[in-house]
């Protein structure tokens, strides 16, 4: 069918590092708490916002992007569905960490 869907719990404090896919854009639903995710354009411009359970975020197929649970004592549960079967995951190097807290 041409579409995955990933269930992701994140713990206080936790990031999911700026990585890519590929092969499909990725759209976000926050279940439970609060992200802060961020997101490049094709030029670099960050782009950064804070979900809350019931908001939903799309990130373009290929760009960078990060989601973070900065809550210090409440997890975060998320939905994300790809375009794509088999999206693909690229980690950025570390060096190239652009988190704003």
């Amino acid at each position: 069918m041409g579409v995955s869907m990933e269930l992701m719990e994140f713990q206080p404090g936790s990031v999911n590092v700026p990585h890519t896919h590929p092969r499909g854009a990725e759209i976000l639903f926050v279940v439970d708490g609060s992200l802060t995710v961020g997101t490049t354009d094709s030029n670099g411009k960050l782009y950064k916002n804070v979900l809350q359970k019931g908001d939903v975020f799309v990130f373009p197929k290929g760009l960078p992007h990060y989601q973070a649970n900065f809550d210090k004592t409440n997890k975060a549960v998320a939905v994300a569905a790809f375009g794509s079967s088999n999206a693909g995951t690229v980690s950025l190097p570390k060096s190239l960490v652009w988190i704003e807290y």
